[in-house]
């Protein structure tokens, strides 16, 4: 049976349950009803067509890491509560533009051409703006939207994506949150003194709001920039900005990153190049720059909440998956280094929550899930067929509750401008992490070493494990299809 037949049963449920909860608090009964309403959905109106398939609205910020999701109550309160929170889920490519091209096209840079933000190999003109997972949805008949940040290098004069009925995303000053340009779907327009997490959620709202009055099923993308730092059209870079508001909210908030064991590693002289000659961590500057992380994400946060309200009040609520994730993870500290575009598990870590009919409330699942599984997931969850092979694995099972096979081995990679595009390219197990860039290897024993401190890569203990690790990394570079998704088997345990 179809995913979405079996989750009508669940829906229903959802839209009984929510009924209840709305005569409790007509009557007097109950407190909250407010709370109640956005959490738990309300029953569609009478006059309201409701679509034959289901929504998919799309969150997606810029750099932010798996814990800071801890920060964010409104999305804490009405995504993860009520819906499913992966918690190994990874972008396995942790740099912005080709984890962006994973989520357009549902492919790996190896097979989407996007392996770096900027060069030969990369930005927005390594993309093939035809072959852009939206088609399949607008050719379904689909209305589609798109607010906010795209690709790196996404220009006024670049042609539009083919899938997209509305399209409004960011074209200069992408980074600098306060002065930049919207396509404007069509008539572009300049913002100089409005906040961009503010312009996004009004402009998703406002899609969301049109399409539902059509009666047609939608899908919306609102990619925010937040808590990705800012970068002003002249070239300087400064910590990201927050509403006013928000600013000085997070200023003693320890960042969790002095907790962990590798934060300012003392020694790193068996770590990776890009991590070997690093200087020691200025902790004030790592706590001032996730302070200031963290206040840009309460914007966001609010904006989560603006569109689930959008959502209920256009009475479709009930029948829109709701997905929350970031691009990449990000470091702030650990093993000496800030930032992202390496392959540590602070870098490849993402939040991923997903909620809607027939998603268990409240629940958590540790399948080691990636972005490039969030296009097949929603084409599964809507009965949309792809147009092209995908590397991904629908995580629908999963969402309905259901036991699902699913790959013991995933593809890590970095690119780089220069040569045939790429840097550094391994695998991921659940005890290991494995990557070279041809000339030098790493290798972790995330077991008996879970915060990556000890590179084994040399010990002759795990020569049996490298080179069954190296076998499958050969195999997986190039991957497409079924074949990114394989199940190899256990390991060998290494030598006592």
């Amino acid at each position: 049976m179809r995913a979405w037949a079996q989750s009508i049963a669940a829906a229903l449920l959802v839209v009984l349950v929510a009924t209840l909860a709305t005569v409790t608090a007509i009557d007097g009964s109950g407190a909250g009803s407010d709370a109640v309403s956005l959490a738990q959905g309300t029953q569609a109106p009478a006059d309201a067509a409701a679509p034959t398939q289901p929504n998919i609205v799309f969150v997606l910020t810029d750099d932010m890491r798996d814990d800071d999701l801890d920060h964010m109550p409104i999305t804490r309160r009405l995504l993860a509560d009520q819906g499913m929170e992966f918690t190994d889920a990874i972008s396995p490519h942790p740099l912005c533009c080709p984890a962006r091209a994973q989520l357009a096209t549902g492919q790996y840079a190896q097979n989407n051409g996007v392996q770096h933000n900027r060069g030969e190999h990369g930005g927005f003109q390594a993309l093939d703006p035809t072959r852009e997972a939206s088609r399949w949805f607008r050719d379904a008949g689909y209305q589609t939207g798109f607010a906010g940040k795209f690709l790196n290098g996404y220009h006024p004069q670049d042609a539009r994506p083919s899938g997209w009925t509305r399209w409004d995303a960011l074209t200069r000053g992408t980074y600098d949150y306060v002065n930049f340009t919207m396509t404007g779907d069509g008539t572009p327009t300049r913002y100089t003194d409005s906040y961009i997490t503010t312009v996004i959620e009004e402009h998703t709202d406002d899609s969301i709001r049109d399409f539902a009055a059509t009666g047609d099923p939608f899908l919306v993308y609102a990619w925010h920039l937040a808590p990705h730092y800012r970068i002003t059209p002249e070239g300087g870079r400064s910590l990201p900005p927050a509403m006013p508001q928000d600013r000085g909210t997070y200023a003693d908030q320890r960042p969790a990153s002095f907790d962990d064991p590798a934060f300012d590693e003392a020694d790193v002289s068996d770590q990776p190049r890009y991590l070997r000659n690093l200087p020691r961590v200025d902790r004030d500057e790592v706590q001032a720059e996730s302070s200031a992380r963290l206040e840009s994400l309460q914007a966001v946060d609010r904006a989560v909440g603006s569109l689930v309200q959008t959502l209920d009040d256009s009475g479709v609520l009930d029948d829109t998956y709701i997905v929350f994730s970031s691009d990449n993870g990000y470091s702030l500290g650990e093993h000496r280094y800030t930032g992202k575009d390496v392959l540590t598990d602070e870098a490849l870590q993402v939040p991923l929550v997903i909620r809607g009919p027939g998603i268990p409330a409240g629940t958590t699942s540790d399948l080691p899930v990636t972005l490039v599984d969030l296009p097949a997931t929603f084409a599964d969850l809507t009965g949309v067929q792809p147009q092209w092979t995908i590397d991904g694995t629908s995580l629908v099972p999963t969402l309905m509750g259901d036991e699902q096979p699913f790959r013991d081995t995933t593809l890590i990679q970095t690119g780089r401008t220069l040569g045939d595009g790429w840097s550094h390219r391994g695998v991921r197990t659940e005890r290991y992490l494995y990557g070279t860039d041809g000339t030098e290897a790493f290798l972790y024993d995330r077991l008996a070493d879970p915060d990556g401190m000890v590179n084994v890569v040399d010990d002759p203990r795990y020569a049996e494990v490298r080179a069954a690790l190296e076998q499958r990394r050969a195999q997986l570079v190039t991957c497409a299809g079924w074949t990114c998704n394989q199940v190899f088997g256990p390991l060998p345990e290494p030598a006592p």
